[in-house]
């Protein structure tokens, strides 16, 4: 995207040609990312925050003990964004939730060139390809399996150790320009949702199943009981 909007202000006049990247299917193309990223994205997340939170009630707990201590609902006043700075554990429980179920697991990619992948393979120009965001999520890390929100903590910052293998929000050209707005997203949404909420999972069988619609959400849509603290 970024680069986009670079060869726009740097070709965009008419003297030069015409305004590039201006067709109506690539100007749909754009308009279908930040509504996919918006929407469909963030929800992915914020089901799997309620799902894995619940889970892990020790987790869970940590949360609540860290909110409590930075704000208070019945203060009258609204989360900052100095307050969400405060809150690194939940933000690691953020990061956890994207890296343990990553929203997208699929990012298709089209070779601009010939890319050698392997000394006897080599991605011919124009090939779609698949990179699994899903599968690298497990790759690398320390016990991948385990949800462990410890592992964004500033003693063991994983997210920078295996940084090749933390590609919810894609890699260089193709960085998610939004990132840090869906961190906080996510964040504000746990710090406020277990802070107002308790809320107790209605688990069947295979409710923790991937469906996915495109994006990954739980079989069962994470139903869930919920009543006021």
């Amino acid at each position: 995207m970024q680069q986009l909007l670079k060869e726009i202000q740097e070709n965009g006049s008419v003297s030069n040609g015409g305004v590039p990247h201006s067709s109506d299917v690539e100007i749909g193309g754009h308009l279908f990312d930040f509504l996919f990223a918006a929407q469909d994205a963030s929800t992915s997340s914020l089901l799997w925050a309620v799902t894995l939170l619940e889970k892990n009630p020790d987790i869970l707990l940590k949360v609540r003990q860290e909110v409590s201590g930075i704000w208070s609902s019945e203060s009258g006043k609204l989360i900052t964004a100095d307050n969400l700075r405060e809150m690194k554990y939940t933000e690691a429980v953020a990061k956890e939730v994207m890296r343990y179920r990553a929203p997208a697991p699929l990012v298709p990619h089209l070779a601009g060139e010939d890319f050698q992948l392997t000394e006897s393979y080599t991605i011919p120009k124009g090939t779609m390809v698949f990179p699994s965001v899903f599968e690298s999520s497990f790759q690398g890390f320390t016990e991948p399996e385990r949800f462990d929100p410890d592992r964004f903590s500033e003693n063991r910052r994983e997210d920078q150790l295996y940084k090749r293998n933390f590609l919810v929000f894609g890699a260089g050209s193709h960085h998610c320009v939004g990132q840090r707005y869906a961190v906080n997203h996510l964040v504000l949404f746990i710090a406020m949702f277990t802070s107002l909420l308790d809320f107790k999972r209605c688990r069947t069988d295979g409710c923790d199943d991937l469906m996915y619609v495109p994006t990954i959400c739980p079989k069962d849509d994470c139903l869930v009981y919920l009543s006021k603290r």
